[in-house]
């Protein structure tokens, strides 16, 4: 049952995000650390969209890839805004400074995991890639989550957030296999444009952006292209 496959390799997400919610509150990593993480990361998401995404839209109707990419621009567009008014405005209290992060990060964890269902539905290989990939981006998300809580939280609190990304990641798996299978055509075409478009933003204007901040290394940018390479030749080999 694709279902069950596909929820199967999303745990794989679910338990990086809890390590990444381990490591923040055992052992928080150094901007440094942080940098080479995000920078990995995106070497990894960006050969996930190339390899397999991209080549499963590209022989499809133009307009129905530039509807699904400008719907994903659109939304996430939407959810950054979101994101900074709920910072302005110090919605959640005594969590008003991480509000504003958690929602958008859970927001993203249910758009990531239809994209992950979907994947599954349309060629399972290529939702192996993608889960995988996104396996790595909601370790760092993990970790950016649980630094961002007040630290006079308790542990079982501050684990309870990562834990709450991956049944968020489960839920969007379910919801997209279950909402679209037997769907096949523009529908599908859609959501993987839609897909790609919400994955490069995450890259141009969520890591990559953030480890910008930390000033590059040769280690740094070596890591981009070992993260680019290993989804590359996973997929090569799979």
């Amino acid at each position: 049952m694709v279902l069950i496959q596909a929820l199967s390799y999303t745990a794989l997400a679910a338990i990086a995000a809890l390590i990444g919610g381990v490591i923040a509150v055992y052992r928080p990593p150094g901007p440094q650390m942080e940098s080479n993480v995000q920078h990995f990361a995106a070497g990894v998401v960006i050969a996930a969209v190339a390899a397999e995404l991209l080549p499963d839209i590209h022989n499809r109707a133009p307009q129905i890839v530039v509807l699904g990419f400008g719907i994903g621009v659109a939304t996430m567009l939407g959810i950054h805004r979101l994101s900074k008014t709920i910072e302005k405005r110090g919605v959640g209290g005594q969590f008003a400074g991480a509000a504003g992060l958690l929602i958008t990060i859970g927001i993203d964890m249910l758009i990531d995991g239809v994209l992950i269902g979907v994947t599954f539905l349309d060629n399972p290989d290529t939702g192996v890639i993608i889960a995988v990939a996104l396996a790595i981006e909601v370790l760092f998300l993990g970790v950016a989550g649980v630094v961002a809580l007040p630290r006079e939280l308790g542990v079982g609190k501050r684990l309870a957030v990562p834990t709450t990304f991956g049944a968020l990641l489960a839920t969007g798996v379910t919801v997209g296999v279950l909402a679209l299978e037997g769907v096949t055509g523009a529908p599908i075409a859609v959501i993987l444009a839609f897909g790609s478009a919400a994955l490069l933003y995450l890259v141009t204007e969520e890591l990559l952006v953030k480890a910008g901040k930390v000033p590059e290394t040769p280690v740094s940018t070596t890591l981009f292209f070992i993260g680019f390479l290993a989804i590359f030749l996973l997929d090569m080999l799979h």
